[in-house]
């Protein structure tokens, strides 16, 4: 998630508070996309169309031709920024990413910019995705200011009359921290990390990086220096000495940058219409019972606190009981009550989903987690029978959805014995559909460390374990990668040589 987003910028993100009746929300379906907006937006298409874009200049620029798709990431349209800093429990953001255990998504107020010094939804989401982007597509131990940089570098595209992007371009917003006050020390830059910055230093870091990044992608000379020292971090080369990569050390880098923002105009990129090629995008109403649900559910898969969740089952519950033939309402309920520890409740109303639509693969979902707890306290047959039915169910219903394969897993856990190959399939594919989300990421690792690979499992790691953003979770990621690496350098031959060498 994107930290640095000053508190005066997402004020300015903010349209006003007046109430009325509320729009019904509309959908966007895209290759990549799924984007949801109240009211019948005229600009929703246009927005829809800018995001497919933005990933056709993704893919073209890191040269990533693989057909799979992942999971597609949705994207919710909110009409102030209010809203989206309620969500969140943050005072000062205009937007945020997040995964849930089904998907990636993205919320955002639909306010424009007033100010070129101001961040707007669509830089937030531009940032945000190809932070998503490089997980899916190119994990690795990258440096906390390049993992920023980069997605810094991305973020202000400019879409020209004639259809074509430019990208590349000076980053506005980070403006008054580039120009203003000292610049931010390259040596500093190279910190492992950006534990400990204040918001002014932080916005400081995010401009530096970004400049950091735009160089070395405009400086022929310097970009070979740069891949070889990415190749080694990755590689996980020992005792690395930033410095040394680079002619003329840190000194010369800071600069060659603090030259470059003198220059009076800066290289850029364009992507021309005729090398995109975008899938048709699909307009349609969304779903009454959902549309009145999205805020409900949003906070169902933003991280609930335990303390909200039984109120967060009652709002969920009045509402589909004016849609008492939605089984997407029911489904809903079902989960909510599951981690609210409404066990009974949620198994209920898992089955009366399911009655209403055999296809719902959330709902199998839910009663497949009631009925493995129920499994492993009974350790009965036919509870372990009917638990599997669950899953075997929801696979069925949505073979793309990483929930079943992950429980698939789970199932043979818990059961104990040998896990069959089946079983690390399942949670494979789980964490091919998302790789964005840690649990997946750290499961998978387990199971590889389970099976011998430890090589792999710690690489695996990579990504949260570098992560620029301290946190609980990228602690346990470098202790279980210190443990992965001592294992396996144990079973490493005498005598072979260190990766990258």
């Amino acid at each position: 998630m994107r930290f640095w987003w000053k508190a005066a910028a997402g004020l300015l993100l903010a349209l006003g508070q007046a109430s009325g009746a509320q729009a019904a929300w509309v959908q966007a379906q895209t290759r990549h996309f799924t984007v949801y907006s109240e009211g019948n937006d005229a600009k929703l298409r246009g927005f829809a169309e800018r995001l497919e874009k933005f990933d056709y200049l993704l893919r073209t620029v890191t040269g990533v031709t693989d057909p799979e798709r992942g999971s597609p990431v949705k994207v919710y349209l909110l009409d102030n920024v209010g809203q989206v800093r309620a969500l969140a429990r943050n005072p000062n953001i205009g937007g945020f990413y997040a995964t849930s255990d089904r998907s990636a998504f993205a919320v955002l107020s639909r306010g424009g910019k007033t100010s070129q010094f101001d961040f707007g939804a669509e830089e937030i989401l531009f940032h945000e995705y190809t932070h998503h982007f490089m997980l899916h597509h190119f994990p690795a131990a990258y440096p906390a200011w390049y993992v920023e940089g980069f997605a810094e570098f991305f973020s202000v595209v400019k879409f020209a009359d004639d259809g074509s992007i430019i990208y590349g371009n000076f980053v506005m917003g980070r403006a008054p921290g580039l120009m203003l006050g000292a610049p931010y020390p390259v040596k500093n830059l190279f910190a492992r990390n950006t534990d400990g910055l204040s918001l002014r230093d932080g916005d400081r870091y995010y401009g530096r990086a970004w400049l950091l990044t735009h160089y070395f992608q405009y400086n022929a000379q310097r970009r070979a220096e740069f891949r070889r020292y990415l190749n080694d971090m990755a590689n996980g080369v020992p005792d690395m000495r930033a410095e040394s990569y680079f002619a003329g050390g840190f000194a010369a880098l800071d600069k060659a940058l603090d030259e470059s923002l003198r220059k009076r105009k800066m290289a850029a990129s364009k992507l021309t219409p005729g090398e995109m090629k975008i899938d048709a995008i699909t307009l349609a109403p969304v779903d009454a019972a959902q549309g009145d649900l999205i805020d409900d559910e949003l906070k169902i898969m933003y991280e609930p606190r335990k303390g909200d969740l039984p109120s967060l089952v009652r709002s969920i519950r009045a509402t589909a009981a004016k849609y008492p033939q939605s089984a997407y309402a029911l489904a809903l309920l079902a989960e909510a009550e599951w981690k609210a520890e409404q066990k009974d409740a949620a198994l209920a109303d898992a089955d009366r989903s399911i009655a209403l639509d055999p296809k719902s693969a959330r709902a199998y979902a839910v009663r497949a987690q009631v009925l493995l707890e129920r499994a492993h306290e009974s350790d009965k047959a036919e509870d372990w029978k009917a638990a599997l039915t669950a899953i075997v169910r929801a696979n069925k219903a949505d073979t793309e959805d990483p929930v079943p394969l992950a429980l698939f897993y789970r199932y043979h856990a818990m059961r104990g014995g040998k896990m069959p190959d089946i079983g690390y399939e399942g949670l494979y594919k789980a964490y091919t559909l998302l790789p964005q989300n840690p649990d997946y990421r750290f499961n998978f690792a387990e199971a590889m460390a389970a099976r011998g690979n430890y090589a792999w499992a710690s690489t695996l790691l990579d990504p949260i374990a570098y992560s620029p953003h301290g946190s609980e979770m990228r602690e346990a990621a470098l202790r279980m990668k210190a443990d992965f690496d001592a294992q396996a350098a144990k079973k490493k031959p005498a005598g072979t040589p260190p990766p990258g060498s």
